[in-house]
């Protein structure tokens, strides 16, 4: 009895289909399973930054209580670094002077919007990057808040806001919120999480520079959506 078999031209057909099925299907799967471990990761250190708070509002009552005047690395030693697991202290040795935040429509430096030369730098267990630094509303009646920069892969790029950077803020009215919500950024945003405002909104939108990605996802459900800029 005589055996059927693919010929060797039929074989390479089959492979070159499989291949070029591959090239076309492969980035959007790794773009899918980047985009869930960076949801993943962010809510990790969300969860990780309000279970510290709580400690430390254990030991110093309330946020409204804070002493919201101290300097960055002062409110860092007394609120912040107590209560995570840290392997590098960047108050305490040099912090790489070629380490740079970027805007997330163009690429370029953003680091107007967090000031890494005066803020307090620490690594977590994980390799977290969190920089601490006071910041104000501005105006007459200044609040004053904390804005805490994370980066969730430490020191490796791209350093990136909406990718591996990502921004908060602790505030004496509010606690620990994703920045965009709440009282800051020189105007006093609701509580409501406003989507559209999140990725839209003048220079610090998800759309544009990044700064409310954080908001974003959290707005979403911890999930990066198919208009997120990715």
């Amino acid at each position: 009895m005589t055996k059927k078999a693919f010929t060797m031209a039929e074989v390479l057909i089959t492979l070159g289909i499989i291949g070029i099925v591959a090239a076309m299907t492969l980035p959007s799967l790794v773009g899918n399973y980047q985009k869930k471990q960076t949801a993943m990761q962010l809510k990790k250190v969300y969860s990780l930054m309000q279970q510290a708070h709580r400690r430390a509002e254990a030991d110093y009552e309330s946020v409204q209580y804070w002493d919201f005047s101290l300097d960055g690395k002062e409110f860092s030693e007394r609120y912040i670094k107590p209560y995570y697991k840290i392997i590098t202290d960047y108050d305490k040795t040099e912090f790489p002077e070629d380490y740079h935040t970027h805007c997330l429509k163009d690429g370029r430096e953003c680091d107007v919007f967090g000031s890494f030369t005066t803020a307090s730098k620490i690594v977590l267990v994980d390799g977290t990057l969190l920089a601490i630094e006071p910041s104000s509303t501005g105006g007459d009646n200044v609040t004053l808040f904390i804005t805490i920069i994370v980066d969730i892969n430490g020191l490796k790029k791209p350093n990136k806001y909406g990718r591996d950077i990502f921004m908060f803020s602790v505030q004496p009215a509010n606690g620990v919120l994703p920045y965009g919500v709440g009282n800051l950024a020189g105007e006093f945003q609701t509580d409501d999480y406003d989507r559209n405002y999140l990725l839209k909104s003048n220079d610090r939108g998800c759309q544009i520079d990044g700064i409310f990605c954080a908001a974003l996802i959290m707005t979403d459900n911890w999930e990066i959506k198919d208009d997120y800029p990715w």
